[in-house]
């Protein structure tokens, strides 16, 4: 390849060729975009070279390209979009264009080429062409810049060749330092994005409630942040057993929340690691060197490729893992993901000592609040207690008092045995005002025991609802799996 020219210097053989202005460069150096650089570059090589059509081949693959940009004079066919494969294309040659090699052809008919590449020409009038390379900074070759001779053969020269390697190496440079600028924005915008996302889903854990809110959105938000098919929550027990508590997955999978694994052959050997800040990325687990069992157990449930990060609490103990999943194709994590997904996991542990914290404090609430109502109750029950000794002693001064009636009639009942006739009807007439006072007494009584067995029962209702109460408290006090 050509030494490299300098935009000065390219300006200055345009305008030896058509007396240019000096400024038509800066509107390639203005180009904001690929496709923008790519049609502005065949635009200054047709205008300057007037030739008959200038396009930009750019590669897809070692047999076939893509015309990207193309200025055509009216009247010629349009080729723009063109997707060219074919194996009498000049393929062969790739690896020279890439070293720099630069084809100059008078007359197609007279340059050796192969029929077929001779018949392509020809279907679009092209008589003459002058084909550059344009190759990246890393030395790969992006495509080819051509210029097309139709209406007449075109002996190209030295000056027309030099000027259009000297636009074809500057346009490289100048479209791949925008793109390393647009990259750069790029990255700097989504490191942005992703911090914001970061702290909405930092504020989020924090602000929940519960252990399984704080899971919940760990899985959910982890899943998004990596765009991955699972993420599970995998809850450490005793031994070497743990069960999926949170999980968050695409509806093609089948769920394994609540799974509980036990498996010796599960890195158990690895918890006091984790608990130290170990984080495990796979990207493909069947050459990760992993137990057998355990690949076994990671490919049942459809695993190719796993992120694994610790849950730990604020006080250092291990409360399990946060993992992720990729199922249908392998996947090599980036640091980036690696480093959000680590941060999920880490607030997710201070999260889960807080809500715990908020659980106990709203159980200790829950509980004062029961005791409370316990108390009023039992105090409610003591009070129909109360009231019903009154009734007991009007019931027992009813019975004293219709005791002493029953002795008075039965003395009276004894007189009228005894006495004369005259005598009995005044013993009788008494016998009849003890008789109504005895029934009246009666009604009493019948009254005072049904206020007595009232308010007993009343009693017995407010206990038993007590009672009742302290045992639906006990149940709700049971620990949960998420306490382990």
């Amino acid at each position: 390849m050509q030494p490299s020219r300098s935009l000065s210097e390219i300006s200055a053989n345009g305008a030896k060729y058509n007396n240019l202005p000096l400024n038509i460069f800066s509107k390639l150096a203005s180009a904001s975009t690929e496709k923008e650089t790519l049609q502005t570059i065949v635009e200054i090589v047709y205008q300057t070279l007037k030739c008959d059509r200038a396009v930009v081949y750019s590669m897809q693959s070692e047999s076939m390209c893509k015309i990207t940009a193309e200025a055509v004079t009216p009247g010629y066919a349009e080729i723009l979009g063109t997707t060219i494969k074919d194996p009498c294309f000049e393929a062969r040659y790739i690896d020279k264009y890439q070293r720099g090699r630069v084809s100059a052809i008078t007359n197609i008919y007279e340059a050796g080429m192969s029929p077929c590449y001779v018949e392509n020409l020809t279907k679009i009038d092209v008589k003459s062409n002058l084909v550059v390379p344009l190759t990246a900074p890393d030395n790969s070759l992006y495509g080819l810049l051509v210029t097309h001779q139709c209406v007449r053969t075109r002996q190209w020269q030295q000056t027309e060749i030099e000027f259009l390697l000297s636009v074809a190496d500057w346009t490289m440079k100048q479209m791949f330092q925008q793109k390393a600028t647009l990259d750069l924005e790029q990255q700097i915008s989504s490191n942005k994005q992703t911090q914001e996302l970061l702290n909405e889903i930092t504020r989020e854990i924090y602000g929940a409630a519960t252990s399984e809110e704080v899971l919940q959105i760990a899985v959910d938000r982890g899943k998004e942040i990596l765009n991955c098919d699972r993420v599970v929550v995998y809850g450490l027990q005793s031994g070497n057993q743990g069960e999926i508590v949170a999980e968050a997955t695409i509806p093609a999978l089948a769920s394994i929340l609540a799974s509980v694994i036990k498996d010796p052959c599960f890195e158990y050997r690895y918890i006091d690691r984790y608990q130290q800040g170990r984080v495990r990325a796979i990207s493909n687990i069947y050459e990760a060197g992993m137990t057998d069992c355990y690949v076994d157990n990671l490919a049942k449930i459809g695993v190719k490729a796993n992120l694994v990060v610790p849950i730990n609490r604020d006080n250092g103990e291990i409360y399990g893992l946060l993992v992720a999943h990729h199922c249908f194709s392998f996947k090599d994590w980036q640091d980036s993901e690696i480093e959000n997904f680590k941060q999920i996991g880490f607030h997710a542990g201070l999260s889960l000592s807080k809500a715990k914290l908020k659980e106990q404090s709203v159980l200790v609430e829950m509980g004062l609040r029961e005791l409370n109502n316990t108390h009023n109750k039992i105090n409610q029950a003591q009070t129909k207690i109360q009231q019903i000794d009154k009734p007991m002693q009007n019931t027992k001064r009813v019975l004293v008092e219709i005791d002493n009636l029953n002795k008075l009639l039965a003395r009276e009942i004894n007189l009228i045995n005894h006495n004369s006739s005259s005598e009995t009807k005044k013993d009788i007439k008494l016998i009849s005002i003890i008789a109504r006072k005895m029934a009246m007494n009666s009604s009493k009584l019948r009254e005072s025991l049904s206020d007595v067995n009232r308010d007993r029962n009343e009693a017995q209702d407010v206990l038993k609802q007590a009672r009742e109460d302290y045992r639906d408290r006990d149940r709700e006090l049971a620990p949960s799996p998420l306490d382990n």
